[in-house]
């Protein structure tokens, strides 16, 4: 039944590419082309400030048959301070579905999930260099304990980019966890995630992302994990919209099996 559903979800992924083809026209002049890299770039890269909006469907899918599906609707909203600085602040709201085959109280659940509100800033540092950080609030907003953390969590982090050449981005991002107030009783959270995303832009505005992640559970015993993740994404010539679709899988068995995003980001052009 996992695998069945897999392949449902691969095929979703296939149709979205195939229509983000069939919308597309002759290719762009320059100057759009420029702006669409920017766009892709954007996805995976926080040291890019450009305001948008985004509907994202996320499904996690657990071992013994358990599944969880969280549509998270976003904004971001970025000023420009000075010709090498820009600002902004980050709205994420989710609404999250839970399903187990198990015998639990917990068997089919769906609400709110926990609200995360951001800010933060990036620099210019030269035409191949930018960094950028801030600070995250996740909020224990969720409608029912089972569909969030069931606690109020800060989030520091720091990014540094590269755009090695003109269709490769590297970027190193750290980011700190640590949960301030819990609620119902679960076990404080601690912990440091390391990241690597590096964005390949293709002709005709598509582009390939990938990305390794490491976790440093300082309240485990300072247990490490690792996992990575694969995408593609379509910038829409006649409308500033990038589709992307991502498939994670965890490098340490565990609880999870793997995870599939598919967005939807539409950009206000400046």
């Amino acid at each position: 039944m996992r695998c069945s559903s897999f392949a449902r979800f691969l095929f979703v992924i296939l149709i979205l590419i195939a229509a983000s083809t069939l919308l597309t026209a002759e290719p762009a002049p320059a100057d759009s082309a420029n702006t669409a890299a920017e766009q892709l770039k954007a996805l995976n890269d926080r040291t890019i400030i450009t305001s948008r909006v985004w509907l994202d469907t996320e499904r996690d899918q657990f071992k013994q048959s358990v599944e969880k599906v969280k549509w998270m609707v976003g904004g971001l909203w970025g000023w420009r301070l000075r010709d090498e600085q820009d600002w902004a602040v980050r709205l994420k709201v989710p609404f999250v579905y839970n399903r187990s085959d198990e015998a639990s109280g917990h068997a089919d659940i769906g609400g709110m999930g926990d609200i995360e509100v951001a800010t933060g800033t990036a620099f210019r540092l030269s035409d191949r260099w930018r960094t950028g950080g801030g600070i995250e609030l996740h909020a224990d907003t969720a409608s029912n304990p089972a569909l969030g953390d069931s606690m109020w969590r800060l989030r520091p982090f720091w990014g540094v980019a590269r755009d090695v050449t003109d269709w490769l981005t590297l970027t190193f991002n750290a980011e700190y966890n640590h949960s301030i107030a819990e609620e119902h009783s679960p076990p404080p959270q601690r912990y440091i995630e390391l990241s690597l995303p590096a964005t390949f832009i293709l002709p005709y505005a598509w582009s390939i992302g990938t990305n390794y992640k490491a976790k440093v559970d300082f309240e485990n015993g300072d247990h490490w994990t690792h996992t990575v993740d694969v995408g593609v994404a379509k910038r829409l010539s006649n409308v500033p919209v990038v589709l992307s679709a991502t498939l994670e899988k965890p490098l340490d068995g565990g609880h999870k099996e793997y995870q599939v995003n598919v967005t939807m980001t539409y950009y206000f052009e400046r």
